[in-house]
């Protein structure tokens, strides 16, 4: 095996045992199983594969890929579910949010169909990456539900945003099955002049760890009203890739089946988030803070 081949299945590794580590923070009340890879194991699509746990018994596994099946030259990183069976794996999908809805449905029939060598015929659009994918091969008796990462080449030890994402979308899937506990991360961003009942159903049904990280990484994970960044105050080990995702219309003043898209997000710090939900609950409440923070700065 050349030097580059070993490099970059051991730069998987680590990648898998990075987010095995972060979601077993994030994985009590859910069915996760987590178990921290070993070792990589060659698939048929010009990569490696770890597996960092599992649903339960016969249920779908976790698993993070590093191969060509997106059908570009370079290798792209992977975070799926896989299932030998098809209810197991479709159960899965049709109780999470709409924000996780599949963009696209993959049949072999999109492949070039080599055994040992599969790949897209047409290749991954770029609006089709870091969205869930539905994969679906009946013949093969193999199902995936999972996203591809535009991964580039990098001498970084991991890649931050992937694996921020990877652990946003398994336990965003794992929190919407039946019996498992909600997050409780915003407990103490509503006042209690708010109604609770009314925000808990609406976290139940529209919040999303995945969108609100792809919100933080848009917006480089700094405060879009004060501008701070936990990690430059902080510094690495403890403020890198930290922030707070605001809903510019405040969940408890919501009605019905409203669909929370990225755009009705922003990143802030702490402590403009509980300024924000001190006021009115409007979209333009980022705008009015920021012009009383600057007002009171220049003082």
């Amino acid at each position: 095996m050349s030097r580059n081949l070993r490099k970059e299945r051991a730069w998987l590794l680590t990648v898998a045992r990075t987010v095995a580590v972060r979601l077993k923070q994030y994985s009590d009340g859910t069915k996760i199983r987590i178990r921290k890879p070993t070792r990589v194991t060659e698939s048929n699509t010009d990569g490696w594969y770890a597996i960092i746990g599992d649903m339960g018994k016969n249920q779908p596994r976790l698993e993070i890929w590093l191969d060509r099946f997106s059908g570009y030259p370079e290798r792209k990183l992977y975070a799926c579910f896989r299932s030998a069976e098809k209810e197991p794996l479709m159960n899965l999908t049709k109780h999470v949010s709409r924000n996780l809805w599949p963009v696209r449905v993959i049949t072999m029939k999109d492949t070039n169909g080599e055994e040992n060598d599969c790949i897209l015929t047409d290749r991954l659009k770029r609006a089709e990456f870091n969205v869930p994918i539905l994969e679906k091969y009946e013949e093969e008796c193999v199902y995936y539900f999972g996203f591809y990462d535009p991964t580039r080449k990098s001498e970084d030890k991991i890649n931050s945003y992937f694996c921020d994402r990877a652990v946003a979308f398994f336990e965003d899937v794992a929190r919407a099955q039946p019996k498992a506990t909600e997050q409780d991360e915003q407990r103490e961003v509503y006042p209690q002049l708010e109604n609770r009942q009314q925000v808990a159903s609406h976290i139940r049904r529209e919040r999303s760890r995945y969108l609100s990280t792809e919100r933080k990484i848009l917006d480089d994970y700094q405060c879009q009203v004060c501008g701070m960044r936990f990690e430059e105050v902080y510094g690495e080990a403890l403020g890198a890739r930290y922030a707070e995702a605001h809903h510019l219309v405040p969940l408890g003043k919501l009605e019905g089946a409203v669909k929370t898209k990225i755009e009705d997000l922003r990143t802030v710090c702490a402590n403009c988030h509980r300024m924000l939900h001190r006021m009115d609950g409007k979209r333009d409440d980022i705008a009015k803070l920021k012009a009383t923070l600057d007002k009171h700065r220049k003082k």
